[in-house]
């Protein structure tokens, strides 16, 4: 990328390795697990939030926040831990 630019570029992809699960746990980390789950936008028929619940992505996203749920503290544990946030 930085062969035809005067400066150095540098991409930041903080998510990239992260699973679903340990999204939503940055989510709640931060305090926005409720604004995350009600407004944001994975579902591939445009439904906002939880989606139609019958595509991949809305199973995708379904499935990483149950998890999430069901195992919050070792969910939190490895986001931190992949992150490096305390």
């Amino acid at each position: 990328m930085n062969l035809g630019m005067a400066k150095d570029i540098r991409f930041e992809t903080p998510l990239m390795w992260i699973d679903k699960a340990e999204t939503w746990a940055l989510a709640d980390y931060w305090g926005q697990l409720d604004l995350v789950r009600e407004e944001t936008l994975t579902c591939y028929n445009g439904i906002k939030g939880d989606g139609c619940g019958h595509c991949a992505a809305c199973n995708l996203r379904a499935n990483g926040l149950n998890h999430y749920l069901s195992n919050k503290a070792a969910v939190m544990t490895a986001m931190k831990q992949k992150t490096g946030l305390r």
